[in-house]
């Protein structure tokens, strides 16, 4: 589930559900039925006892301090985590329609969404300001800095000394899955030039087409 939800984002509404859930979740049936420990049921019990207490000094202008403000969005954090946790481990099929209503927990889909095969080419630069290394940093083809959806990282392919004509001259460098790739040469390569080719590749290892090639030589 996305790390806002279930929980409201006002704090007001945040109070409440917390108050809500908690005590939804420690009654003797449900914590049986929704498979509650017993150490989270102390956990949950001692956890909202702190948020209460901080949260009540944050809404009073005359406890309302710097400490008071950290002590209270540690005990949210702290809470929040908990319960996550606590509906991780209840199956779905456990899950009745009141415990959705009350925890605001939306069934999940059934159906995933097929990861798409990569339709963008990277744009590539080259730095070589240092020596004997090359920093290649990448871009998708439509400007943005992110990876295309379901792109899990850049395949970096190069050939050394002269233009690549054909994919089956190039040699795998590597994968980059942030953002840049580092390359380190011998001294023998000082002066050489370097074409490189980009492609990105999804979850499933599907490719995309190739970046334009890029040349960028060896600073000795």
């Amino acid at each position: 589930m996305p790390n806002s939800k279930p929980f409201p984002s006002k704090e007001a509404d945040l109070n409440n559900y917390f108050i809500t859930a908690v005590d939804y979740l420690l009654v003797s049936a449900n914590a049986t039925r929704l498979l509650v420990s017993s150490g989270n049921q102390t956990l949950l019990t001692n956890q909202l006892a702190s948020w209460k207490a901080a949260y009540a000094l944050t809404t009073n202008i005359d406890t309302r301090t710097r400490t008071a403000i950290d002590n209270k969005d540690k005990a949210k954090v702290d809470l929040m985590d908990t319960l996550r946790n606590v509906y991780n481990d209840i199956p779905e099929s456990v899950f009745t329609t009141a415990d959705r209503n009350t925890l605001n927990i939306p069934k999940r889909s059934d159906t995933r969404t097929p990861v798409p095969v990569p339709s963008t080419k990277p744009i590539v630069q080259v730095d070589t300001s240092n020596r004997l290394m090359h920093e290649i940093s990448f871009t998708d083809e439509n400007g943005s800095a992110a990876k295309p959806a379901g792109v899990h990282s850049c395949q970096v392919w190069l050939k050394v000394g002269s233009a690549a004509i054909d994919p089956s001259e190039l040699s795998f460098a590597g994968s980059a899955t942030a953002s840049s790739f580092e390359l380190k040469f011998k001294g023998e390569d000082a002066g050489k030039n370097v074409y490189y080719w980009l492609r990105w590749e999804n979850t499933r290892g599907e490719t995309g087409p190739w970046s334009d090639a890029v040349m960028a030589t060896v600073t000795g």
